[in-house]
């Protein structure tokens, strides 16, 4: 994960100036640019509402471009004020839009940002779930997407969670976590979950509800590594500990060797994503996650562990979407 340039969408909520904290710590351990973004949620009666009333108001030529001239102005010292590092501070983007989520989405893959940074929730947060606009931005960006709830307060990441269920998808997420454990300085969590009495209703992974835990280690180390030796981009591969559950994750790259801690941990539960939400809120300071897991049957819809992991962990998540054509 090649960090050159985020885009920032802000809706200008105290929540959200959290994503402009973490903004500038990624531009201090990658030196990318930042952009930030607002859309102007237009109303579907806007229009309407001026017409009604006879005001002989036309709407493209009045209204929105002294609006968006107004926004950005406001986005502009927004950014100003959190921000820190000025010379790797980048544009302000405004746009006009009835679906902000699609907006934001579609600028983020035409423009080639390499990641999405944004608040968790914004100006009508929920305690309980992620603002509607975040979950929808996760579910149809194409670029990875990093959300920070209101509640972190550092940049301390040293433990970095990535559920795994077998399938390549969601190994998909283990480069990106190397990347990030390597700036950060921090080590890899790898936890899968024996779901009990659970079948393999897509005879493709295996179930592992019936082996033992060693077996369930031995097994998923072995196909992590086999994925990373397909895997296109940087050469990655899993050391092997002296002690059980703890390897280490090697980058080669130019002749020279990175590595970072990787553990496994496996553990048992009725049903994985109640574990893995436990163990990502007492246990980890990031969460990274393919969106889609074993089943990765539909384009549109996220994996029902991963839906439910991202609505509920209380820490930063970075999702991915992988490339369920291949």
């Amino acid at each position: 994960m090649d960090v050159k340039r985020i885009l920032v969408p802000t809706d200008f909520s105290e929540e959200s100036k959290m994503a402009l904290v973490f903004a500038d710590i990624f531009i201090e351990l990658f030196d990318c640019k930042v952009d930030v973004m607002h859309v102007i949620p237009l109303s579907d009666y806007l229009s309407d509402s001026f017409s009604s009333i006879g005001m002989p108001i036309n709407m493209d030529d009045d209204v929105y471009p002294k609006l968006i001239e107004q926004k950005k102005e406001e986005l502009q010292k927004f950014a100003d004020e959190h921000i820190k590092n000025k010379k790797n501070k980048g544009n302000s983007i405004v746009k006009i839009d009835r679906k902000p989520s699609d907006a934001i989405a579609e600028r983020a893959s035409k423009e080639e940002y390499d990641l999405i940074l944004m608040s968790a929730t914004g100006s009508h947060k929920s305690s309980l779930f992620h603002g509607s606009i975040t979950d929808k931005i996760i579910r149809k960006s194409l670029v990875p997407v990093l959300t920070i709830p209101e509640s972190i307060t550092g940049k301390d990441i040293l433990k970095i969670l990535v559920p795994c269920d077998f399938s390549h998808h969601s190994m998909s997420a283990l480069p990106i976590a190397f990347e990030i454990a390597d700036k950060f300085d921090a080590g890899i969590e790898v936890v899968h979950v024996i779901e009990l009495f659970a079948s393999d209703i897509h005879g493709v992974e295996p179930n592992t509800s019936g082996l033992a835990k060693k077996n369930v280690y031995e097994s998923l180390v072995n196909e992590i590594a086999r994925f990373l030796e397909e895997y296109p981009g940087k050469r990655l591969r899993i050391k092997r500990g002296d002690v059980d559950y703890f390897d280490e994750m090697v980058c080669e790259e130019n002749g020279e060797e990175t590595s970072v801690m990787f553990k496994v941990v496996i553990t048992k539960s009725v049903t994985s994503h109640h574990e893995i939400i436990e163990y990502a809120n007492n246990e980890s300071d990031l969460v990274v996650m393919s969106t889609h897991g074993r089943t990765g049957l539909s384009h549109m819809l996220l994996g029902s562990t991963a839906e439910q992991v991202i609505k509920q962990v209380k820490k930063p998540q970075l999702t991915i979407k992988p490339d369920l054509d291949n």
